[in-house]
């Protein structure tokens, strides 16, 4: 991807959201979604590629996170962070970042929308299966 795209899509939001500026408590709030991501790491037979995460503030409060397609760019809003579907919600942006996984209304991980009755465990189950 032309550097001009990344820095252009790392920089600016998508749905109405803008990236916070980082401080310590946003620091605290984007290592909450890296260590998932290293725990994708350990459970997975493969590496994943390095995935920029942005913490995002304002636009549509029905967002959980959005990732761009293939591009290993995953933004989650501040209103996610204390959401018990986290682990959900950013192993969903993962499989769009990485897979370029598209909605799937019968996987309850990659539906559009956060299935409830989803466990940590069974998000970890269906994401594995993608690999």
């Amino acid at each position: 991807m032309p550097t001009a795209t990344r820095t252009r899509r790392t920089r600016k939001g998508g749905f109405g959201h803008t990236p916070v500026r980082m401080d310590d408590s946003v620091y605290a709030l984007r290592r909450q979604v890296i260590d998932i991501i290293y725990g994708a790491n350990r459970r997975l037979p493969v590496r994943l590629p390095r995935i920029e995460v942005r913490v995002v503030d304002g636009g549509s409060s029905h967002v959980a996170g959005y990732a761009w397609m293939g591009a290993n760019i995953v933004h989650i809003p501040k209103a996610t962070f204390g959401n018990p579907h986290l682990v959900q919600v950013v192993l969903h942006e993962i499989l769009h970042a990485v897979l370029s996984t598209e909605h799937d209304e019968d996987c309850p991980l990659m539906s559009p929308c956060i299935d409830t009755s989803l466990t940590d465990e069974g998000a970890w189950d269906l994401f594995l299966g993608y690999f």
